[in-house]
């Protein structure tokens, strides 16, 4: 039986032991707003409207939750980013591929405090709890930054350690084991371009993020809270503002290398 719109129930679930709320309004949205054991500053809500699948659509207070109570939580440790401060609401949009109102190719766009994902990516994640997304909620806590060198800047690191917090451990090994396939791939690459440029900087800054956190995963936090902020628009000033971050970080043994592709600093 379809609920009438302005009709929300709310509904008890057992998350990590302890018993969670929720609200599912007309059964398409849902709406996440306290946390077992702990205050939850940011408010969370779903629309999977746009999900025709009716087993799928039955994921989405499970992303919900995870999305609410493990994953946003994972990001402000590790960032020390507040995400209150800019987005009291959080809000995702779910859509199936063939009403994805953006160009094709993209599994998800971020924006201001929320994300549109397709199903397919937010909803099929196979793991030991649940469907989530840590990528789309990223790019949010990124804004913070300032201006960035690239749009996925720390992103390995991040990714796989918050997988690592939210208790995703065979999420977490594969993109450990990933990140440490292709550091030798990409130091290949590296070598055959020598000199100074924007993508080979890019390509110095990478690998150097994802070599400090494969040798330390607690450096990931260091990066954010080492980082200066900045919003200037010129690429050097980004790259200077990272590269110090990241020789900082590394105790100085990162200046070497990233002199080799990127501006002084």
């Amino acid at each position: 039986m379809r609920l009438p719109p302005n009709l929300a129930i709310q509904l008890g679930f057992f998350f990590g032991g302890l018993f969670c709320a929720i609200a599912l309004h007309a059964q398409d949205t849902v709406t996440v707003s306290d946390c077992p054991g702990k205050l939850l500053p940011v408010q969370f809500e779903v629309d999977c409207s746009h999900v025709a699948d009716s087993a799928l659509k039955q994921q989405c207070p499970t992303f919900a939750r995870n999305q609410a109570c493990r994953v946003f939580f994972a990001y402000r440790d590790i960032t020390g980013i507040n995400l209150e401060q800019s987005c009291p609401v959080f809000k995702y949009e779910i859509y199936d591929e063939n009403q994805w109102p953006h160009p094709k190719g993209e599994g998800g766009l971020a924006g201001h405090c929320g994300a549109d994902i397709l199903s397919d990516v937010a909803l099929k994640i196979d793991s030991p709890i649940g469907t989530y997304d840590v990528h789309e909620i990223l790019h949010v806590y990124q804004a913070e930054l300032g201006a960035i060198p690239q749009a996925h800047i720390l992103f390995g690191p991040s990714m796989a350690e918050a997988r690592k917090r939210i208790g995703d451990n065979k999420g977490y090994w594969n993109a450990m084991t990933q990140m440490k396939q292709e550091l030798a791939r990409n130091k290949a690459a590296l070598d055959k371009q020598p000199g100074v440029s924007d993508s080979a900087c890019i390509a110095a800054e990478v690998y150097t993020e994802n070599n400090i956190y494969v040798s330390n995963p607690a450096a990931v936090m260091a990066f954010y809270r080492k980082l200066e902020l900045g919003r200037a628009r010129d690429m050097n000033d980004r790259f200077r503002r990272f590269n110090r971050m990241y020789d900082l970080v590394s105790e100085g043994k990162a200046k070497p290398f990233l002199l080799n592709y990127c501006p002084a600093f």
